[in-house]
């Protein structure tokens, strides 16, 4: 986000401390007066994101702000520089879509409560302490608002503590940043023993109180799977929380289609049908097995992660459970990405077990065809991945919908078997949708069947 040199006047929105997607920001040369806002990602912006602005303070600027009364009162940006305003045109333009998904953006941004100002996030580092499972209570020991726990039976750090933490992530260091979601930024963590870790720093309005809160970290905990991003511990103390979970050594699928240079290369036909498979076992775990089951909400490239040996690993699963009411299986409040979220979504924001299989025939088709599932540099009959291939499929094109680095390499015809179970998952009608469990099945036998066996689509 870069406002720099605008003329800009006032002083800086606690509320824009919200943005906790923003890898970078500049205010730089303008009018600005008053305190740089602090905690969130405010701590990790650099000093010349601020420059040429006389009037601002902070200890990041190296200026003692004036305890002057009402200071937390003065004068915000213009109105013509509404915040809302400013989210909406960067979602909008990051996004690449254009008018028309800025001004939903803006839209969805208008029936959020952003509240400006509230509390700081930074820890204090005097007061809390976290510590492994063992030994320690939540709802018997002294601190127990202040315990890190770590439930699960294999454990990859003991006895950690917060000053721990921060060193190993430089003090959430913007460089040590690898990956953003709905949910926060993701951290990476070397302890001294050099365990590699990952650290999510939530973010968001949480609908759940600390004790709720802690309860479904420890029922997440308990979702155990060799194809699950597995949770270690949490740390949570007033406003201020984080998830450590084991570290992958390659990231997400996404970079490697979409943003490592030769990555797609690296990843042959027989390493995306073991993502695929990988993945769709992760997902049937979550939907048919662990108990209470869990809607995902936001299957998508970026949270299907690999470890060293690119077994993919589902992530992020139950947060929204963490930071929005849940009462049932179905919840009621839109959480997704573009070109993932189910059409259904558009007549009642309702995700549902069949959404979470629409949304995995989407990042099938990535495998396939190398594309993102929105792609504006695209012309306009191609931007849309789902609707493109289907309209080759009618066609009887289906060949052309396959990334070249596949094509002719001997897998043609486990490819076309895999894109008859993709098309069936991002049906139109949920109903129509197979169960994960089906699709399980289906990539099992990807290579062994007849692929007029498949159900027709």
């Amino acid at each position: 986000m870069d406002l720099s040199g605008n003329r800009l006047s006032g002083q800086i929105p606690e509320s824009l401390r919200g943005l906790y997607f923003l890898s970078s920001f500049s205010v730089a040369y303008n009018n600005l007066q008053g305190p740089i806002p602090s905690g969130g990602q405010f701590d990790t912006f650099t000093s010349s994101s601020f420059e040429g602005n006389p009037g601002l303070c902070g200890s990041i600027v190296q200026r003692i702000c004036p305890n002057a009364p009402g200071a937390a009162h003065s004068p915000t940006l213009p109105k013509r520089l509404n915040t809302k305003l400013i989210i909406g045109l960067v979602l909008g333009i990051c996004s690449g879509t254009g008018l028309v998904i800025t001004v939903l953006a803006l839209w969805i941004l208008s029936k959020r409560r952003i509240i400006p100002g509230g509390d700081t996030d930074k820890i204090e580092l005097d007061t809390l302490s976290c510590n492994s499972y063992s030994g320690v209570h939540p709802q018997t020991d002294k601190d127990a608002s202040l315990v890190m726990l770590f439930p699960n039976k294999t454990n990859e750090v003991k006895d950690l503590t917060i000053f721990e933490l921060l060193k190993a992530t430089d003090n959430f260091n913007q460089e040590n940043i690898i990956g953003c979601g709905g949910f926060g930024l993701v951290y990476k963590a070397i302890l001294a023993d050099g365990t590699k870790l990952a650290v999510k720093k939530l973010s968001g309005d949480f609908g759940l109180m600390e004790r709720e809160f802690k309860a479904e970290v420890e029922a997440l905990s308990t979702a155990q799977h060799e194809n699950l991003v597995s949770l270690q511990g949490y740390c949570v103390h007033e406003g201020f929380r984080l998830l450590i979970y084991s570290y992958m050594e390659n990231g997400s699928l996404d970079y490697w289609l979409h943003e490592k240079e030769n990555g797609p290369s690296q990843l042959d036909w027989q390493t995306r049908l073991k993502i695929a498979r990988g993945a769709s076992n992760g997902l049937a775990y979550m939907h048919q097995i662990c108990e209470p089951h869990i809607v995902h909400r936001d299957i998508k490239s970026s949270n299907i992660l690999l470890d060293d040996k690119f077994e993919a690993h589902v992530a992020d699963f139950g947060l929204s459970r963490l930071i929005l009411p849940y009462h049932t299986h179905v919840t009621t409040e839109l959480v997704g990405t573009l070109g993932y979220i189910p059409p259904e979504y558009g007549q009642a924001w309702v995700a549902t077990l069949r959404g979470d299989v629409y949304s995995f025939g989407v990042v099938m088709l990535e495998l396939l065809t190398g594309k993102r599932p929105v792609d504006m540099s695209r012309p306009k009959t191609s931007r849309e991945l789902v609707s493109w291939v289907q309209r080759l499929r009618s066609e009887g094109k289906q060949d052309e919908v396959f990334d070249p680095l596949l094509k002719g390499k001997g897998s043609d015809e486990e490819m076309l078997q895999v894109l008859d179970v993709a098309c069936l998952c991002i049906n139109q009608n949920p109903f129509k949708r197979p169960t994960i469990q089906e699709v399980v099945e289906w990539l099992k036998g990807v290579g062994t069947i007849n692929r007029n066996q498949n159900k027709d689509p």
